[in-house]
């Protein structure tokens, strides 16, 4: 078998990067939310939103779909979230493939539960109204801030991590801003930027499950004496 040129693996090897789907479908929704009617958009968003209503169980909400649609489906800002997605590339060139997709889906999941169990335990307590229920919340920022984290700690080559450093301290502001009021978008991006920071600090640590395995050592090979 004639072995491939190094040069025609390149565009293989990218199709297979989850990293590259990911951008690409953020950055095909860009005209797909300009393009379509204002009443699609409307309703598309609120099938993708992971509010109380539709993370109940199946049958009364959809908590699988809304949690997967929604980290697809940007609110505002659109053009945006396609240039902090590329940060994925360098998370999945630290961890791996399977592991990142594993770690920024985790961190998807854990930030919502966590804010939409604050705004359940607000409601509950009359600190919020029933409506904030089935308040809109969609948007990959929960995945884009912990892959920001990551790439400012672990990215290769070293330089480009001051690169994702620069645009995570430029989104810091308003992902952040609203943490000491208790917003909701803002403690999940709170929690999305620690659970990023606890993942480069366990890679950087080579503890387990994030820590790529090392290559397993070649086996030595015999020397052949030549036949007389």
């Amino acid at each position: 078998m004639v072995p491939r040129p190094a040069g025609a693996l390149r565009p293989l090897l990218l199709l297979r990067n989850p990293a590259f789907w990911y951008v690409s479908a953020l950055a095909a929704m860009w005209p797909v939310l300009r393009l379509l009617p204002a009443e699609r958009v409307r309703a598309l968003r609120e099938w993708a939103s992971t509010d109380l209503d539709n993370l109940r169980p199946w049958p009364d909400g959809h908590p699988i779909g809304s949690l997967t649609v929604s980290a697809f489906v940007p609110q505002d800002t659109v053009w945006v979230w396609p240039v902090f997605a590329l940060s994925v590339f360098a998370v999945v060139g630290a961890l791996g493939a399977r592991r990142a997709v594993a770690v920024l889906a985790l961190v998807h999941v854990a930030a919502t539960v966590l804010t939409e169990g604050l705004v359940w335990w607000r409601i509950e307590h009359g600190a919020l109204p029933a409506e904030a229920a089935h308040a809109l919340d969609t948007g990959p920022s929960y995945v884009v801030v912990a892959a920001l984290a990551v790439a400012a700690c672990r990215a290769r080559p070293v330089w480009s991590r001051a690169v994702w450093l620069v645009m995570l301290a430029v989104a810091a502001p308003n992902l952040l801003g609203g943490v000491a009021d208790g917003e909701v978008a803002a403690v999940g991006h709170l929690v999305s930027l620690l659970a990023g920071l606890a993942v480069a600090a366990a890679h950087r640590l080579g503890l387990p499950p994030v820590a790529r395995r090392a290559a397993s050592p070649a086996p030595p090979q015999t020397e052949r004496v030549p036949s007389r």
